[in-house]
């Protein structure tokens, strides 16, 4: 009897912890608001005192969580998606209930629907896992890129937008070498992860407690480039989604072939604009002197590497902006499209972007392992992310 009670002390400390932290909430702060010392506090939430009733009422108020939160199985899931198709009410995501912030995937209703039941266990446990060893590190972190910019969605509304995000990141027109560590001092959490159904990326944003994860496919076919290429379409769908998003356009605009800006295809489009800004390509060509009909494919693979992005992506931007014959245009698609489809989407002239997968991630559990070594929740976290395989991560890290 004695070890089920310990056990039921551990699960509700555990749950408290849990939705402290998604809440980006340290452990000091919520002793504060309690009118406690944090000693007491660690003692609730390492399962060693139950909390009375007095404390689990305000623990309610402070963590907007139901009583019944703190005894479930587990505490609300954190990445949930809308049973009705009133998540775009808000722009993408639902106010969630007071009982139950979540943070709600960056698509529309009906693709809410289709996420799979795998996709949001995987994702949400790797999300606790990140908020763990930010906490255990005295590392909370916020998402310190506004998500919420107004924007048309046309074609010239998509462009002031990725122009403006990339002033916010401090980088303007110039070429960005690294984008997964620029997006992450931004406070955006990435994660490179096998991610299951086949699924090549997927973002979450908690709005109300300012929260954002985007995870992209470890598997195999995805290269630098289109890992890169990911993050950036994950977040295009940021914007689209995020709640309390508006514009002034109301129906969605066409793009330059005509066809409505739907979320897939603006997304795609901010991630070409963001990652290929037009001044960027512009200047990059102008230095080389090549004019549009003296192009090669050594000289489109060497300029492409610059920017991080697939061969047929650069040759594309170039078309658009006039950078390049109609007739080597067409002659460089069909070589890309018959290498591709022989060497499994691989890019052409290898890859010159050497990405560092969960950089952060590493660093956080690294430090962690070193401040707390024996601790019971490091040792979970690492069992967790060794079990996932995800990169970058040693097995004895």
């Amino acid at each position: 009897m004695k070890r089920e009670t310990n056990q039921s002390l551990a699960h509700v400390g555990e749950n408290i912890r849990a939705l402290r932290r998604r809440r980006r909430m340290t452990q000091t702060e919520l002793a504060r608001r309690l009118g406690m010392r944090p000693g007491p506090v660690n003692c609730i939430e390492k399962g060693k005192n139950l909390p009375s009733a007095r404390v689990l009422h305000r623990l309610s108020e402070i963590l907007d969580a139901p009583i019944d939160a703190f005894f479930a199985a587990m505490p609300s899931r954190y990445f949930d998606c809308p049973a009705s198709a009133s998540a775009e009410a808000s722009g993408g995501g639902p106010s969630a209930p007071a009982a139950r912030p979540c943070a709600w995937p960056a698509r529309t209703g009906e693709e809410q629907a289709d996420i799979p039941e795998p996709l949001l266990a995987t994702t949400a446990s790797l999300a606790d896992a990140f908020l763990a060893l930010e906490d255990l590190c005295g590392a909370p972190k916020s998402a310190l890129l506004p998500l919420t910019l107004p924007f048309e969605r046309t074609e010239s509304g998509l462009v002031g937008l990725a122009e403006r995000v990339r002033r916010l990141l401090g980088v303007n027109d110039a070429v960005i070498f690294d984008v997964v560590e620029l997006l992450e001092t931004a406070g955006l959490r990435l994660v490179f992860a096998p991610l299951p159904d086949g699924w090549e990326s997927v973002s979450f944003h908690d709005a109300r407690h300012g929260n954002a994860f985007l995870f992209v496919s470890c598997a195999d076919g995805m290269n630098a480039e289109r890992q890169l290429f990911r993050f950036g379409y994950e977040l295009g769908r940021l914007y689209a989604h995020a709640p309390g998003r508006t514009d002034s356009s109301g129906e969605p605009g066409l793009d330059r072939r005509g066809k409505p800006f739907d979320p897939d295809r603006l997304s795609r489009r901010f991630a070409a604009l963001f990652l290929m800004p037009e001044s960027a390509v512009r200047a990059t060509v102008a230095q080389t002197g090549v004019a549009p009909d003296g192009w090669t494919l050594a000289l489109l693979y060497r300029l492409k590497h610059r920017f991080g992005v697939s061969a047929e992506s650069f040759l594309y931007r170039l078309d658009e902006l006039g950078l390049v014959t109609s007739v080597l245009r067409k002659r460089f698609q069909r070589s890309l499209r018959a290498h591709y489809r022989a060497h499994g989407n691989a890019e052409p002239d290898a890859t010159r972007r050497i990405l560092s997968p969960n950089g952060r991630l590493g660093d956080l559990l690294h430090l962690a392992a070193g401040r707390l070594p024996g601790d019971g929740e490091v040792a979970r976290v690492r069992r967790l992310l060794n079990s996932l395989r995800l990169p970058g991560l040693e097995a004895g890290e």
